[in-house]
């Protein structure tokens, strides 16, 4: 499988959403902490949950219309919003203004154009693929997203404390080259779709749609494994690195090092290895059978997790960072083929939407940990670690295995 041999519309959405995560991660991790000095911390935490509810909400309609009335307008649309709040987030941080309202307003604003974005853009991808390219576009995917968080990262840390209009400048112009290209190359690929009969999704309201989303037994399956596996992640920057900074001191090549040293080079290894291998790593997958890369690729993530959650040997920490990531280029792009597999054609983008709900538990789960760490000995949040881990396992190759007797009784109804 090579790029080239992609479709065209898969091509560009690789390359615009990688643009689309820089813009993103160079902004969103840093506007916590300007809006902590400007209007308090108090507010400030108000305004980014009321951020992330909106987002989903409006991730939820997008996902539901988005099966009626096809991915591009909606995609156009949701980009048109993004370059507006953008150019006000410039001009709102330039030298001719300072505007802290307008700066809350058309964050919120970005923040529901990508919300509108995510789901259409992750159904489109499963219109113009086949389970076969799935392995190698999610491991590309999931590639290019990790090097647009690195470098969003970089020039967030760079440009956002003292040249905040330069950076929204500099990012408003990479939305407008998106947003041209979305118009003029981007294909609608709706008409590619099939409808059922009878109770057909055109006929269904939002309500019901979801409804029927939310009673889909086995994608609350595969959701809930979701939920398990991804809370572990998000329990990196949250309780793993608070344990790291008040009980980790060590030295490493001849240096004393801190806990919060110790934190960044494990996020630096994440990075890095992501960075190297996540591509050629993808292709060698694609030999194995799904359950098999699943099953190893969980253990490897939970163990590199559990070991971080009490470990404060230097050298296991390190290896558990490489442990952990190896299973997550495992788990991660076998996760995205199976959700493609699972969703009805119908309902693409509706099941995309209600997938990204998933990783708002998670962070909300992530949260929890943190508090539940504040009270428990390290080792009991290693243990709490491993189960959630071998829960998330299960659920998945529960999933797989209803997906495979599904397949199955395809076959047989086919052979009559």
């Amino acid at each position: 499988m090579k790029y080239a041999d992609l479709h065209s519309n898969i091509r560009i959405r690789i390359i615009t959403d990688f643009f689309t995560d820089l813009t993103q991660k160079s902004i969103i991790p840093f506007m916590a902490i300007y809006l902590s000095i400007q209007i308090g911390a108090g507010l400030a935490g108000l305004l980014l949950t009321v951020n992330i509810v909106a987002s989903m909400i409006v991730g939820l309609w997008a996902g539901y219309w988005s099966d009626r009335i096809g991915r591009k307008k909606l995609m156009v649309i949701a980009q048109t919003l993004q370059v507006v709040a953008l150019l006000c987030l410039a001009i709102a941080n330039s030298p001719w203004m300072d505007s802290i309202t307008v700066t809350c307003l058309m964050f919120l604003l970005s923040s529901l154009s990508s919300g509108i974005t995510v789901p259409i853009a992750n159904a489109m991808i499963v219109d113009v693929s086949s389970e076969h390219e799935r392995h190698y576009v999610y491991g590309l995917q999931y590639w290019t997203t990790n090097v647009a968080v690195t470098f969003g990262a970089l020039m967030g840390g760079l440009f956002f404390e003292s040249f905040r209009f330069l950076l929204f400048s500099l990012v408003c112009l990479e939305s407008l080259a998106t947003l041209f290209i979305l118009i003029f190359m981007i294909r609608e690929t709706m008409d590619k779709r099939v409808f059922g009969c009878g109770d057909a999704p055109i006929q269904r309201n939002i309500l019901k749609t979801y409804r029927a989303v939310f009673q889909d037994k086995r994608f609350m399956i595969f959701f809930t494994a979701t939920v398990l596996a991804v809370s572990l992640e998000f329990q990196l920057d949250k309780y793993i690195a608070v344990r790291l900074k008040s009980e980790f001191t060590a030295q490493l090549f001849g240096s004393d090092i801190s806990g919060l040293r110790m934190f960044s080079l494990i996020m630096i290894i994440n990075t890095v290895l992501v960075a190297l291998v996540a591509i050629p790593f993808s292709r060698w997958m694609g030999r194995f059978q799904s359950r098999a890369i699943m099953t190893v690729g969980m253990c490897l993530y939970t163990a590199g997790f559990a070991v971080l959650a009490f470990s404060n040997w230097a050298w296991l920490l390190i290896s558990s960072a490489i442990l952990l990531t190896i299973g997550e280029l495992m788990y991660a792009p076998v996760r995205q083929v199976m959700l493609a597999g699972l969703i009805p054609d119908s309902d693409r983008a509706a099941y995309m939407a209600a997938d990204g709900l998933s990783y708002n538990v998670a962070a909300l789960l992530g949260s929890i940990g943190l508090t539940f760490g504040a009270f428990l000995p390290s080792y009991v949040m290693a243990v709490l670690y491993v189960l959630m881990g071998l829960a998330a396992l299960v659920f998945f190759r529960m999933s797989l295995r209803k997906a495979e007797e599904q397949n199955q009784q395809l076959a047989c109804a086919d052979a009559f």
